[in-house]
This record gives structure tokens, sequence and C-alpha cells, in this order.
């Protein structure tokens, strides 16, 4: 056997053991998924959607009992601890929880001033609720309502509950203000509401 029919006869063999060779399978690479966003996936759970049962919430190192309907807002301002809007026959109102220092009647009086009275509206009231076990004062406003924050022309028929609880160093505001029609009807589960706050432990 002459030499270049051995190096023929070596190629042959080297080939056939390629083809027996199975090529190697490439692994796959997973392709990850973006999950929805909460506004994607539900539009109302960045809105805030009303429950259909009361349910708790905790708001500023306190925990209250939601009334049904009512829909949990983004803050609109860094000095509120939670917002809640509230549906009624006049329009939505808005409920605020804030913290602050300083004196209870200062901040009355500011409410006060926030309100003017027509001939046909109700005398301002003020009168005593329990917060935390804590005695607050509550005071009722009606009238014409300027924002001092908000800017804006005054808002006809419009009617505020104000909640101001003396805690230590500082004192917690609960604040209803919307369409007469919408607080009044609400105002029962506003003082419910209020009424139900309880101390994180």
């Amino acid at each position: 056997m002459t030499k270049l029919t051995m190096t023929l006869l070596a190629l042959m063999c080297f080939v056939c053991v390629g083809c027996t060779e199975r090529p190697q399978a490439v692994p796959e690479v997973p392709v990850p998924v973006a999950k929805p966003l909460a506004s994607d996936a539900n539009p109302a759970a960045a809105a805030g959607e009303a429950k259909t049962e009361p349910y708790e919430a905790s708001v500023g190192g306190f925990k209250f009992i939601v009334p049904v309907g009512w829909q949990e807002q983004p803050p609109k301002s860094e000095f509120i601890l939670g917002e809640f809007s509230l549906p009624g026959t006049g329009g939505a109102a808005r409920l605020t929880v804030s913290s602050a220092g300083g004196g209870i009647e200062a901040n009355l009086e500011r409410w006060r001033g926030q309100f003017s009275r027509g001939p046909n509206d109700p005398e301002p009231r003020e009168s005593e609720v329990t917060f935390d076990g804590q005695k607050g004062t509550l005071i009722e406003l009606s009238g014409s309502y300027t924002d001092m924050f908000g800017g804006g022309k005054p808002s006809r028929d419009w009617r505020m509950l104000g909640v101001a609880v003396p805690m230590g160093a500082t004192n917690v505001f609960v604040k209803l203000t919307g369409p007469q029609a919408t607080v009044t009807d609400q105002r029962e589960a506003f003082l419910k509401f209020v009424e139900s706050a309880k101390a994180e432990k």
C-alpha cells in the first residue's frame, strides 16, 4: 500500500468520525418580559380606587377606618400626610390629614379667615371630638371659601369640617372641604373616620 493510499484512508476515517458527532445545543437565553405598570394593568389603581367595604389605612403614624366610597389620593403638598377624595351630590370634596406645631387657636382662626359668610349661610359652630383618646376641636364653617394656597376665585356655597387635636409637641389636623351638599352628606362618615384614629404601635 502506497503512502498516498494510506493518507487518503486516514482522511476518510477522520471525516467519518466527524460526521458521527452531534452539534452541541446552544442554550436559550431567556428574554426578560417587562411587567406592566400599575396604571397599565389597572388604570384605577394609579388614580385611587374606591373600596366596596370599609378598610384600615395608615396615615401619618395613625390607623383610620376609611368609609366606603372614599378614594386615597397622592398628597398635593409635602405638608399633607394623607389625602382622600369624597364623593357627593355636590361634587367631590377633599379631605386632608396633616401635622404641625404651634397653637390650635391660631390654626382655627386661619380656617375662619378662609370663609366669607353670606346672609343665608349658617354661623360657625364648634364642638368637641375624640381622636385617639385625645380631646380635639371640631369647627364647622360655611360660605364662600378661598384657598390661601390654591389661589383663584372663591368657591361659593362651600363648607368645611375641620378637626384640630393637640398631640404633645405637635398637633394633628383633619380637614374636609368641598361643596356644601357633599360635605353635609359626608359629615357622619367624617366624624367616624376621625374617631377611629389609633396610634400605630
